[in-house]
């Protein structure tokens, strides 16, 4: 009976003592089944509370007050609960309505390319999760691998643009010289209200006309001025249905309905828009900004005809390589020609692939930065890297070499895309691809090129035995050719590269704004060894092409249509024009009167930069 009463008494010190302890201390309890974050904190009666208390006092407890705080999860259910967060996001600047109209779709686009979602707009079971997630689901995931940048970019250019902007009225940020939502959205109003491309992008005519301040706003009647016929092609004409138009009834602002149908404004006289070889009708000022925002235009595109094969020189179909004219070597793994998609983040570098690539193609992608496609066609490596996602521009440079295209994945619906141009892709797989330890993801996935060729053919994504030439290879004479030294190309305000000579080959610098200040940062490769040199080839080629905003928001350049070209090869430079009329056909490169120029057989470079950015050289 005494060691009953002992190890009961042994039991209520223990307990006592507990409960003392407690007291003094916070508690966190997660409720699993609601889900809801309590938050209890008790503390000594002495302390006083300002929501609620209590006491209780006997002769074995002390007193206690308690607080008790609730957090309740956010819920996305609506199209308004999504609007209310996207613009929290600083994705969404339209109304809080309710009403899934273009601009809160064009938000959901983007907040779903952020996320790493399926990009189609729709508010989802999955975008709604993400969406309560708020900026936690921008990551990179999936196919969308997403560039999270660490640092945020000034730019000058930027700076002066906002400065001028803000005179005008129509900035209200802070002037910081960065390129976010505001500032974007001031430069495509400033661009409306001059009767330029509304495209948010500060290229020589928006550098120009913001010179000019209000001066350069055209009339809003000039804007609309369109003539009742416009010529669509050389056959046939539109001719705007005026049913709607009535200067003479009551002026309305143009709104989609809940039938997701524009209703037009009477006061506006119809003009059409074209995208795409699509041309729209649109009634109403407001609808007109909606397009124009979606990178629709007033301009109609010009069609072109196919221009078929280049011709060469000194070439031997067979013999002499497609992709850059030289001799191939005996024996060579030549069967097919594969792109890869190669990342130039400031985290991927130093490369492995351009140096043993045949050709390395250079394209603009988001945030200003570039990415490469390195072709193989008589040339392997086993260790190839870092991979990267896929682009828009990519199948256009590969369809004519019947090449495959060889990604990490792509934002969500682009791949149907490129396979509808008659691309074949080739994604993550192994063993073909393989991870790297020295990197961390998205930056660390490599491949062997020689496999990656084995699996394409055992695909059936072989198209020709014999692929046409890229260029007009040949053997020109360079003594019409200027003299040059160097060449520095600007893809953006946070991307410049320099070609420099260096008696025997051009080796590679640039300024990267996510880097440093620096304007001749060497750019070098390394291999699976850990030997490394500079990125170097034999003949440049920029292409200076129109960009656009593809509709998945993806940064592109149009490579059918013509512009100029510029090539260096040996010291000298030429200045010419390219041509192309489809995505079937090579690049021709030909001189004012359109007579063809050959290209020298040489290891190449193919840099795609915007026609909105001049050159430098010398």
């Amino acid at each position: 009976m005494l060691k009953k009463i002992t190890r009961l008494n042994f039991l209520c010190f223990i307990f006592v003592f507990i409960f003392f302890n407690c007291s003094n201390n916070e508690t966190q309890v997660i409720n699993d089944a609601s889900k809801i974050l309590t938050t209890t904190t008790v503390q000594q009666a002495t302390e006083s509370s300002t929501t609620s208390s209590s006491t209780t006092t006997t002769s074995t407890t002390t007193s206690t007050t308690s607080t008790t705080t609730t957090t309740l999860p956010i819920i996305i259910s609506t199209i308004e609960d999504a609007q209310i967060k996207l613009k929290e996001l600083n994705l969404y600047d339209g109304i809080i309505d309710g009403i899934n109209g273009i601009k809160t779709k064009t938000a959901i686009k983007e907040f779903q390319k952020l996320s790493g979602l399926v990009v189609d707009g729709i508010l989802g079971t999955q975008t709604k999760e993400a969406l309560a997630l708020g900026k936690e689901s921008f990551k990179s995931i999936g196919e969308a691998e997403v560039e999270v940048v660490e640092v945020v970019v000034f730019s000058k250019e930027i700076e002066d643009a906002q400065k001028i902007l803000k005179d005008l009225n129509l900035y209200t940020g802070q002037i910081d010289g960065i390129n976010g939502v505001a500032t974007k959205k001031a430069i495509r109003e400033f661009q409306k209200l001059a009767g330029l491309k509304v495209d948010g992008v500060i290229g020589p005519n928006t550098t120009a006309a913001l010179q000019k301040g209000e001066n350069a706003y055209v009339a809003n009647n000039n804007l609309q001025e369109v003539s009742e016929t416009v010529d669509t092609s050389q056959n046939s004409s539109l001719t705007v249905d005026l049913r709607n138009y009535n200067p003479d009834a009551d002026c309305i602002v143009g709104y989609v309905n809940e039938s997701q149908i524009w209703v037009p404004d009477p006061c506006f006289y119809p003009v059409f828009v074209f995208r795409y070889g699509q041309t729209a009708q649109v009634n109403s000022q407001a609808e007109l900004d909606a397009y124009l925002n979606q990178n629709w235009s007033r301009t109609k595109e010009k069609i072109y005809t196919s221009l078929g094969e280049v011709p060469t020189q000194n070439y031997t179909v067979g013999i002499n390589s497609p992709v850059n004219g030289l001799p191939m070597p005996a024996g060579s793994n030549n069967k097919i020609v594969i792109g890869i998609k190669n990342d130039n983040n400031v985290n991927a570098r130093p490369q492995s692939g351009p140096q043993n690539a045949d050709a390395v193609v250079e394209v603009l992608v988001e945030g200003g930065m570039t990415r490469f496609i390195n072709i193989f066609y008589q040339s392997d490596t086993s260790y190839h890297g870092p991979i990267r996602s896929a682009r828009p521009t990519d199948p256009t440079v590969l369809r004519p070499l019947g090449g495959v295209l060889v990604a990490s994945g792509a934002t969500g619906g682009l791949i149907p895309e490129i396979k509808d141009m008659g691309v074949p892709v080739i994604t993550d797989m192994r063993p073909d691809y393989f991870r790297i330890s020295s990197r961390k993801a998205p930056h660390n996935l490599y491949a062997d090129t020689s496999k990656l060729k084995s699996t394409a053919i055992s695909r059936g994504y072989k198209k020709v035995t014999n692929p046409q030439p890229l260029f007009p290879w040949g053997d020109p004479s360079l003594n019409s050719w200027n003299n040059n030294s160097y060449l520095t190309l600007t893809f953006s305000s946070s991307t410049r590269t320099t070609w420099t000579w260096d008696g025997s080959k051009y080796v590679r610098s640039f300024y990267d704004a996510y880097k440093n200040k620096k304007t001749d940062n060497i750019h070098t490769w390394i291999d699976q060894n850990g030997n490394s040199g500079q990125i170097s080839t034999q003949t440049v080629i920029a292409l200076f092409c129109e960009p656009y905003m593809h509709p998945l928001q993806l940064p592109s350049v149009k490579t059918v249509g013509e512009g100029r070209a510029l090539i260096l090869h040996g010291g000298k430079m030429l200045d010419a024009r390219w041509k192309r009329g489809s995505n079937l056909d090579p690049f021709h490169i030909v001189d004012s009167s359109n007579n063809i120029l050959y290209v020298p057989k040489g290891k190449v470079w193919i840099s795609l930069v915007p026609n909105t950015r001049n050159p430098s050289f010398g």
